[in-house]
């Protein structure tokens, strides 16, 4: 339930949205949301006393344009996060004191794979001058060509209905998807307008349903731009509005398996230390939460496939702390090798489609099955766009995907004024980020249980669930005046329906470099003396801090390219890295840990 004080009118920014009447701070909305994603999870179990352990700090107003109130959801998450690792920590007998989520940070937290540099140069600079591809393995395989017409393909376009719009996504195969509407990928634009309306000239000829057969026919997602309202009337919404947010459950016929106490580890206090994890992921969402796994002290590793591309510039930052290590489950050997590695497995993380890895024979019943025979419980976590059932739940999706499907580009298009039916994504791949948040949570509660209750845990986090909440009256959006008074304090510079994640993020850093302290603090971010990126690397540092603080987050070496580690082996010696540290000449460098 909404605690009386919070107030909504309906339909201030279109059918199914809910307004504040009136303005409540970022802090004090990260601490009643945070309440409010603790009732609203089964199993969560988390009463008044404990959540009252957090402590939330940061200005006023959100850094984050529009009406969503992502920011004061990332710090709910991260909150809750922090309290599931202190009551860790109390199964091993330490005391953390309190938890200390700054809402500014958090707020930076969505903005991660683009808050990090090397030797003095951005992520703009390090892609530019070759940098990223020069390290490590090529996992891009010429997905990231980039021409303006590639672009484009990942933008939202009118289509022949009155008022309704599409996002297109060229997924990883840009050139592929524009070659399925007959368009050249290669064609002479003269600039990211010009090929905006080459697009936008033949995807106006068809319907969205016509769209979404033919994207389906090709093997491509997409999205049609729907109302908050129309979202929850269509059966896949209906489907997701059956699961909690923070979604894990105990895996029926599994109780008989004694709880796993989590390991002793008296030279590292994080509260995953000694966790072994397999990560099985690509792009945003699921690797930023082994990230953050890491982070928290989990022995991380990142299983790559050879055969399928990946954002090579993500490595820049979502890899710290990771052993990262190409598997191809096509050959036997390594099929065997990612056995081996299960077999010691405390979690699985995994975020391809849902039934990939069944095909794959590491499916959730299968692994549960492993668990059994060896009589030790594991988590099995999946992360998707859809969620875990409903007739969308097996297609394909991304951060864009979600926002138009559940109502956030529709309700950010309208704050800025475009005509109905318009869609503008929100301005970070905060469906990503959020739901790699969750996903660290439903894992971090999964373990928990297991040393509580023994048995093996399934967890499941989906971006469109992330979406939809922000969405909900409960939590709220807000009004225009508010809106107003955060574009009047950054001055953010124009967002249109044409321009993709990247584009956005980039105009967010620069509004945050010009009229804001923010990426100035060193205390947010994280130094590593030299990665095999270069020298000086820094990233956005984790966001929980304890009373305590040998048991905060942090990581014990910086980000790799992706396919760096050469032998997946747990609890071998990690890259050779110079300690990490906060930035800045001030700052109090903190000792690698060995986990």
């Amino acid at each position: 339930m909404a605690s009386p004080k919070h107030a909504t009118t309906e339909g201030g920014w279109g059918p199914g949205s809910y307004v504040d009447t009136a303005f409540h701070s970022v802090p004090d909305e990260s601490a009643r949301i945070m309440r409010l994603l603790a009732s609203q999870a089964p199993g969560v179990g988390l009463d008044e006393s404990a959540l009252s352990q957090v402590e939330f700090s940061g200005a006023d107003i959100s850094l984050i344009p529009g009406p969503l109130k992502s920011q004061a959801v990332s710090a709910a998450l991260q909150g809750l996060i922090g309290i599931v690792g202190k009551e860790i920590l109390a199964l091993k007998g330490i005391d953390t004191g309190k938890v200390h989520v700054d809402t500014d940070k958090a707020g930076l937290y969505p903005a991660t794979v683009a808050l990090a540099s090397v030797d003095g140069k951005d992520m703009g600079k390090l892609s530019a001058d070759g940098t990223i591809s020069s390290v490590g393995v090529d996992v891009d395989k010429g997905c990231l060509t980039k021409t303006n017409m590639h672009y484009r393909s990942w933008a939202i376009y009118p289509t022949k209905d009155k008022g309704v719009w599409y996002q297109l996504m060229g997924n990883l195969d840009p050139a592929g998807f524009l070659k399925a509407y007959g368009l050249d990928p290669n064609y002479p634009s003269k600039d990211r307008n010009d090929a905006y309306e080459v697009i936008k000239a033949e995807i106006s000829k068809y319907s969205a349903g016509d769209l979404e057969l033919k994207n389906m026919e090709h093997g491509f997602t997409g999205q049609t731009v729907y109302t908050p309202k129309h979202w929850l009337e269509t059966t896949m919404g209906k489907a997701m509005a059956r699961h909690p947010v923070i979604d894990f459950k105990q895996v029926l016929g599994t109780e008989g398996l004694s709880p796993v106490p989590f390991p002793q580890t008296p030279n590292d206090l994080r509260p995953l230390a000694g966790v072994k994890i397999i990560e099985m992921a690509r792009v945003i969402a699921a690797p930023a939460a082994g990230a953050g796994l890491a982070a928290l002290g989990a022995d991380v590793i990142s299983i790559q496939s050879p055969n399928i591309p990946n954002l090579g510039g993500l490595s820049v930052t979502l890899t710290a702390g990771k052993k990262v290590y190409s598997l191809d489950l096509n050959n036997k050997d390594d099929k065997q090798h990612l056995q081996d590695l299960l077999d010691e497995a405390d979690v699985i993380v995994q975020a391809f489609r849902l039934g990939s890895m069944d095909r794959r024979g590491f499916g959730l019943e299968k692994v549960v099955e492993m668990a059994k025979k060896r009589e030790k419980g594991i988590v099995y976590a999946d992360l998707s766009c859809y969620g875990s059932d409903g007739y969308y739940a097996e297609r394909p999706g991304f951060q864009q995907i979600a926002d138009a499907a559940t109502g956030c580009s529709y309700v950010c298009a309208k704050s800025l004024g475009f005509e109905e039916g318009t869609g503008v994504l929100p301005s970070l791949p905060i469906a990503d980020m959020l739901s790699g948040a969750v996903l660290i949570l439903d894992v971090m509660l999964g373990l928990r249980d297991r040393a509580r209750y023994g048995g093996s845990y399934h967890a499941f986090s989906a971006l469109c669930a992330v979406d939809a909440f922000q969405l909900t009256k409960d939590v709220g959006l807000y009004g225009p005046e508010t809106v107003a008074k955060i574009q009047e304090t950054f001055k953010f510079g124009p967002m249109t329906p044409d321009l993709m994640v990247e584009e956005l993020l980039y105009v967010l850093l620069a509004a945050w470099t010009k009229n804001s302290d923010f990426l100035k603090r060193p205390e947010y971010m994280v130094k590593f003396a030299e990665t095999p990126f270069g020298k000086n690397h820094t990233i956005l540092g984790p966001i929980v801090k304890y009373d305590k603080t040998d048991c905060d987050p942090k990581w014990s070496h910086g980000p790799v390219p992706y396919c760096y580690s050469k032998s997946a082996v747990w609890g071998t010696s990690k890259p050779s890295m110079a300690p990490q540290s906060s930035v800045g000449s001030d700052s109090e460098t903190r000792p690698a840990v060995a986990a």
